[in-house]
């Protein structure tokens, strides 16, 4: 396997991490309130159909991950599913944030239709781009570098949504209040859907040049001389050969604890950042603080990546992931039981914290998905980089659909008016423990999952070196 050049680590960190979470963080913290507030969707109804692309995601993802595993092609076996899905995931952004002038019924219809048609064209892109971190390099610390390179873009996407977005939407918005100020309106998402679009296309295409020298024709030809592989056998029963490939999910209990986790800190970081426009506005009062909040995270993150890094290398995936789960509790327990609205700087540098612990954790996870990865092909035989990936990425999705849909509901329980001029003591009561304590209810299920993954830096070695002993 040839060894990964700086340039290759850069393309497929900036490329696909940065493309594959900006689009992610665009309907992360955008969606719910622009189908809500802006689009007219009743915010229960949006989670339901949130939660419904995520029932569909159930089967696409692992199929996905399957195909791509058996995917034989000239532009390789990862890279021509991005280089291909990458401009419709562009085009399908636009699509959710379009605004058609449809009837209520009709703009639910439309919400639904193109939201679950975005779920399913990320897949497409999404599941081969996180596959290939286990494909492109059988080294774990260059595996490790990678995972931290493209998750600090996803930091960087993660602002450049939040804080970028806030600023596309005030200056493209056409409507204004009684005194002069802006009202965002369909306008402005209209134009957020087609910028960060054309950004994500792009982005996933430099991701695929980058792996071009790892993820080729050659590749393909070299592995199938070292795997248990039969490609005419493929051809003529290709359903069963997918299916089988499927199978190979069951075959690590680790890799279903690593769902779990994965699934519980990403339901806790969708609520939060879902909520995020609701809490600066009614909470403390200021929408304009999103952007501040966010500049914060991305600071703040950079320097968890190094205490994750550090962590990492000393411990291993498993511990370096308990530690950060329990640091994560702090920031959130210490807020909750000292927060005044009055108090804005430190209630922002707190969330901060929750924020970068939270983003360690699921940094943490992708190291530890391609461990998984390695014990699927040690107990198989099998290339299962895809299915690995896969089942991670499922378990991203619906965590942050099932965070969706419990916010939804929530905010309806809570009282919570889209649009309205005020909102109840009980409302901003609301907002505040969904912002503040879902955190620590992520950690919590995360921590329980852990007691039964037995993947640790140890045994991790010990299948590396069997690996090596097989000629892998």
């Amino acid at each position: 396997m040839e060894r990964l050049m700086v340039s290759d680590k850069l393309c497929y960190a900036m490329g696909g991490g940065f493309a594959s979470n900006l689009s992610f963080y665009a309907m992360l913290v955008f969606f719910i309130t622009y189908a809500s507030d802006v689009y007219g969707v009743n915010p229960a109804t949006v989670g339901a159909i949130t939660l419904a692309a995520r029932g569909i995601d159930a089967f696409i993802d692992p199929v996905m991950g399957a195909m791509g595993d058996r995917t034989r092609t000239r532009l390789g076996k990862y890279r021509f599913w991005i280089i291909t899905s990458a401009p419709v995931l562009g085009f399908t952004t636009w699509m959710v944030f379009a605004s058609p002038d449809f009837s209520a019924t009709g703009r639910v219809v439309y919400i639904a239709c193109v939201y679950m048609l975005y779920s399913l064209v990320s897949t497409v892109s999404n599941i081969p781009y996180h596959s290939l971190t286990a494909y492109i390099t059988d080294k774990v610390n260059e595996r490790s570098n990678i995972v931290l390179f493209k998750q600090f873009t996803g930091i960087i996407a993660q602002f450049i949504v939040s804080a970028g977005g806030i600023y596309i939407l005030s200056a493209f918005s056409q409507s204004r209040d009684a005194t002069g100020n802006v009202v965002v309106d369909f306008h402005s998402y209209h134009y957020l859907g087609i910028l960060f679009g054309v950004v994500t296309t792009l982005g996933f295409w430099i991701c695929a040049y980058g792996a071009r020298r790892q993820d080729n024709w050659q590749r393909i030809v070299h592995d199938e001389k070292g795997l248990q592989t039969d490609p005419a056998g493929e051809q003529q029963n290709i359903v069963v050969a997918v299916f089988k490939q499927l199978s190979l999910a069951f075959r690590s209990r680790s890799l279903g604890c690593l769902a779990l986790a994965s699934s519980a800190n990403t339901l806790s970081l969708a609520i939060t950042a879902g909520v995020t426009v609701q809490f600066y506005t009614w909470v403390l009062h200021n929408t304009k603080l999103v952007a501040t909040g966010a500049l914060l995270n991305m600071l703040f993150g950079a320097s968890i990546y190094l205490l994750v890094k550090w962590l990492v290398s000393r411990y291993g995936n498993k511990t370096a992931f308990v530690i950060i789960c329990f640091i994560a509790m702090v920031p959130s327990l210490i807020l909750w039981l000292t927060f005044s609205p009055e108090n804005v700087t430190f209630t922002l540098i707190l969330l901060a914290c929750v924020m970068a612990f939270c983003q360690g954790g699921s940094l943490i996870t992708w190291m530890m998905v391609t461990d998984c990865a390695d014990e699927l092909r040690w107990k198989t035989k099998k290339n299962a980089a895809g299915i690995a990936s896969s089942t991670l990425t499922f378990s991203n999705k619906f965590g942050s659909a099932l965070g969706a849909f419990v916010l939804g509901g929530v905010l309806d329980l809570i009282g919570y008016l889209p649009g309205a001029q005020a909102q109840t003591a009980g409302t901003l009561h609301g907002l505040l423990i969904l912002m503040v304590l879902t955190p620590v209810c992520g950690q919590l299920l995360s921590l329980f999952s852990m007691i039964f993954y037995t993947l640790n830096k140890k045994n991790h070695q010990a299948i590396c070196m069997k690996l090596l002993g097989d000629g892998e």
